[in-house]
């Protein structure tokens, strides 16, 4: 994997599929393979004899429930990441219960409160982290005591738990560093802190005021990429769920792109590659990745599920980038694809990859509860012909 990212030659194609949350959902329904039972998602690879797809973290490794308690403010404190966020100098009042999380945070210019949920239901279909239903902006008049949570955020560094989650993945694959869903601090406030639908009138009515909180929130990424960047990752992570209608051409070239090229940047001083989650409609969004800089374009989606053929985002994406994904979820579910159409996809898959330079075959998103894990097999065995 490290060879394709340097673009090297290797044996054979990468493959790496994202196992995670196919392994909660059959843990929560009860129909886990008993050939899985008790592993992580690096025995699961052992098993499936495939690289470990470890990006960020193992999302399937129990939790304390207070690693969610900032996750309102997209913030996730992950016993494999290389370091946590604390809230310091606010009081914070933090409840959990089964299915829900609520947090409040007293401010000098008033309390915030956010609720996430985490049902049943949602672990059966997969879903590793909890969905927020109160968005911790409900309007412009949360942006002050906003910008001060973020000064008072604390990120302390933990690069000997990131060492123990290395060790853990080993050879199998690449022990991808932890780092913030959003790109940027406004990318941050759109993916996180605010509900998409009310995230585009108040870019609209308020812009002035959001980039001034975003200006508030510079110095928490700041140091949540300073730690990254401090462990012994080879790989960092940096921001992800780039969509064309979401995060339009315009909007990521003016809010995303900078933080991206700075991110990039400043991983290579130090030696890391850089990984960014492109797992939307990339169309319109391929001719402004290559000047970001990043090395890893990770959770590349094609058709059918998009616009892109795997041969295009892979050359929209330029030379020196390595396109990590290239087999749709959908493809892996029988009642959307039957055996002759998926044979005719892998025909066309391995002629558009020709010849797999800076390629890293992944399942995009993940691979999915209902999957018919003999067709993981096949991809195998094809890649291995």
């Amino acid at each position: 994997m490290l060879a394709a990212i340097r673009g090297e030659g290797t044996a054979r194609i990468p493959w790496a599929p994202r196992m995670d949350l196919w392994c909660i959902a059959q843990r929560a329904r009860g129909t886990l393979p008993e050939r899985f039972r008790g592993l992580d998602t690096a025995g699961i690879s052992d098993v499936l004899g495939v690289a470990c797809h470890a990006v960020r973290a193992d999302f399937t490794l129990a939790r304390d429930p207070w690693d969610f308690a900032l996750r309102g403010l997209g913030i996730e404190n992950h016993p494999d990441s290389p370091y946590r966020v604390e809230l310091r100098g606010l009081p914070i009042v933090f409840h959990h219960e089964p299915g829900a999380y609520r947090t409040r945070i007293l401010t000098s210019t008033g309390e915030i409160s956010f609720t996430l949920v985490h049902t049943d239901e949602m672990k059966r279909e997969g879903i590793s982290i909890p969905f927020v239903r109160d968005f911790p902006i409900r309007s412009a008049d949360d942006f002050a005591a906003i910008g001060e949570i973020f000064e008072h955020l604390v990120v302390i560094p933990t690069p000997e738990a990131y060492a123990a989650f290395h060790r853990r993945i080993g050879e199998r694959g690449i022990a991808v560093g932890f780092g913030p869903l959003g790109a940027s601090p406004m990318h941050f406030i759109l993916h996180e802190l605010v509900s998409q639908e009310d995230f585009f009138y108040l870019y609209a009515d308020e812009r002035e005021a959001l980039t001034r909180l975003a200006g508030r929130m510079e110095p928490f990424c700041d140091q949540a990429l300073d730690a990254a960047l401090g462990c012994a990752a080879e790989v960092v992570y940096w921001g992800g769920n780039y969509d064309q209608n979401l995060t339009w051409p315009g909007f990521f070239q003016d809010e995303i792109a900078p933080w991206l090229k700075r991110a990039s940047g400043r991983a290579h001083a130090a030696g890391k590659f850089l990984l960014t989650h492109t797992d939307g409609e990339n169309e319109r969004l391929l001719p402004l990745y290559p000047d970001c800089g990043f090395d890893v374009a990770e959770s590349v989606c094609p058709r059918p599920m998009t616009r892109c053929t795997l041969r295009e985002a892979r050359a929209g994406m330029g030379p020196r980038t390595t396109v990590w994904g290239g087999i749709p979820s959908l493809a892996l579910l029988p009642a959307h694809m039957d055996d002759r159409a998926f044979d005719a996809y892998l025909d066309d898959l391995f002629a558009e990859a020709r010849s797999g330079r800076r390629l890293i075959l992944g399942v995009s998103d993940n691979v999915p509860p209902d999957a018919d894990l003999g067709r993981l097999d096949r991809i195998r065995d094809s890649i291995g012909a």
